[in-house]
């Protein structure tokens, strides 16, 4: 089965790179970490990835530089993940610390064709806190390897009204277009990151021995910089998203719901559900999602331990 496995690795890795070059000048050519779109870990996944505003696991850094609005602590944890029905498998270990003035954290992605490295820190001055993450790519594929160096910038905003927590965010990733530099494919020298921004406006309501999250994340992306006197740039390049995630605690239980990223440009809406489930014992917790799809869905498990 593994063998099986890597060879259909192998083969959907050379076919894609063999499309990409065969492009008349690269048009259309970018979103080389299209992996990452859908985000990372089991409980941003099963809110749908709206999860900017809310996100405060350990895959916290990656959905939102700027530090959480809640309590400061510190959180360590990790995850793995199987898109299409175990064709492609990902491993997560990360983790943050934060104070009542600022905080950071780090995580890390590794696959067999891909491995991303992230670190981000930011302030925290009352309702406010905003961040940079620095995030690193290292590509390996049948022949050659690619790497680069992306920035996100972030920001959260926090407001209490009778009894609930608001929380507005703003993320933008890899600003200006990653460049990701291939070593010996003379065709594809430089590929772009798309460049995403996001919004997203969280609700938190305490309920007896428990709590309801709901969030909506709207998402304007483009895959690559526009070209000389190009007309068509929006409709070959861009993207318009919406995600909607929502989450019922009850003691130690918490189940998650969402619709994922929900394209609003093209010939219509992709409606991709998501659930999910969680417990958790004192600090420590476990997390399960699924994301189906009709080309194999994708399962998530993850944990982690606040100290």
């Amino acid at each position: 089965m593994k063998i099986k496995r890597a060879a259909c690795r192998i083969l959907l890795t050379t076919l894609l790179l063999g499309a990409i070059c065969s492009l008349p000048g690269l048009a259309d050519a970018g979103d080389a970490a299209h992996f990452l779109r859908d985000g990372l870990g089991a409980r941003g996944r099963s809110m749908g990835s709206g999860y900017i505003g809310l996100a405060d696991d350990y895959t916290a850094v990656f959905w939102n530089p700027a530090p959480s609005l809640q309590s400061p602590s510190t959180v360590l944890g990790g995850g793995l993940e199987q898109r299409n029905a175990g064709l492609f498998t990902f491993s997560t270990l990360g983790g943050w610390h934060a104070t009542e003035s600022w905080g950071g954290g780090a995580i890390v992605l590794t696959s067999d064709l891909y491995d991303v490295y992230q670190v981000a820190g930011g302030f925290r001055a009352g309702p406010v806190a905003a961040g940079l993450g620095v995030r690193s790519y290292q590509f390996g594929v049948p022949g050659d390897r690619g790497s680069g160096l992306g920035f996100d910038v972030g920001m959260r905003y926090g407001l209490e009204l009778n009894g609930l927590s608001l929380v507005i965010a703003a993320v933008s990733r890899d600003v200006g277009w990653t460049p990701i530099r291939w070593g010996s494919l003379g065709a594809l020298v430089v590929d772009r990151v798309a460049w995403v921004n996001r919004l997203g406006v969280g609700l938190a309501v305490p309920l007896s021995n428990g709590e309801w999250t709901v969030e909506l994340d709207g998402e304007l992306s483009t895959r690559r910089p526009p070209e000389d006197e190009e007309p068509d740039y929006w409709e070959r390049s861009g993207e318009l998203n919406l995600s909607l995630g929502t989450s019922f605690r009850w003691a130690g239980i918490v189940v998650r719901a969402g619709m994922q990223r929900v394209g609003l440009l093209g010939t219509g809406a992709r409606l991709r559900p998501t659930v999910g489930i969680g417990v958790r014992v004192g600090g420590f917790a476990i997390d399960l999602a699924l994301v189906p799809s009709p080309l194999g869905s994708t399962y998530l498990g993850g944990f982690e331990a606040e100290l």
